[in-house]
């Protein structure tokens, strides 16, 4: 029969996370042998099993949890992004249409009033030409590391999905070894409960065939006893006879 458990459920759920937090899914062998090294206390599987069941549950709601944090970080960094380049580009586009405008109308200008000269008309596109290329890459500069960041986040929750798929692999593994487990653990019991009734029915057979025995032990003392006192009756009489006869040839003799 499985010995008494000795063990508490919070130290088995404790023991539970700390398995998990060294990338390894807790069962019932990973629990005894963790138990084992470090005081030698033991417990039945039953119990292992039920506390395990216990912390799955409370598992599953870590990990839906941690997802729901990385989600809220995740989520204002893309909305953050996507607002920086909208308002960079439509920055940038404002930008370049102003200039655009105002170069126009300092040509116009120059066209009517014979301010400017082509020379001077070309210096100052090419002024803003760099001033837009300076601001280009700035923007590109700005949108790279936003890139790089949201590279560094989305690897993130790439790393935090895939070891969420793994354990949870681990789990279904767990959970189909503990269901065979429950399962040889039932025939087990079902298989030692006939025994202990084929047991009781040896023992009561065992007793009644000892009574039996004892009693044809009696009665076959008691058996021979009478066949000796009957034997010792003729016996007796047969002396008796004898000593009659011998009594009676002696009479007759004298």
């Amino acid at each position: 029969m499985a010995r008494k458990a000795n063990i508490a459920r919070e130290e088995i759920h404790q023991a539970c996370w700390e398995l998990i937090e060294k990338n390894t899914f807790p069962n019932i062998p990973r629990l005894t042998e963790h138990f084992a090294l470090k005081d030698g206390r033991r417990c039945s599987n039953t119990t292992f099993m039920n506390a395990i069941a216990g912390w799955e549950d409370a598992y599953k709601e870590h990990q839906q949890h941690q997802l729901q944090e990385l989600s809220d970080i995740l989520l204002p960094i893309f909305k953050r992004f996507s607002r920086d380049v909208t308002q960079n580009l439509g920055q940038l586009l404002d930008e370049k249409s102003t200039d655009l405008e105002q170069h126009q109308i300092r040509k116009q200008e120059a066209t009517e009033g014979g301010f400017l000269s082509l020379s001077s008309a070309l210096i100052e596109l090419q002024e803003t030409h760099d001033a837009l290329t300076i601001e280009h890459k700035k923007i590109c500069s700005h949108t790279e590391d936003i890139q790089k960041k949201l590279a560094f986040s989305d690897q993130r929750y790439q790393d935090v999905l895939s070891h969420n798929h793994v354990l949870n692999s681990q789990l279904k593994q767990e959970q189909n070894s503990n269901t065979e487990l429950r399962i040889n653990l039932s025939q087990k019991e079902v298989d030692l409960a006939k025994q202990d009734n084929q047991l009781t029915l040896f023992k009561q057979e065992n007793t009644k065939l000892v009574a039996e025995l004892k009693n044809n032990q009696i009665k076959h003392v008691k058996g021979e006893a009478e066949k000796w006192l009957e034997i010792t009756k003729k016996l007796d009489t047969l002396t008796s006879s004898i000593e009659t006869i011998n009594h009676k040839d002696r009479g007759s003799k004298k």
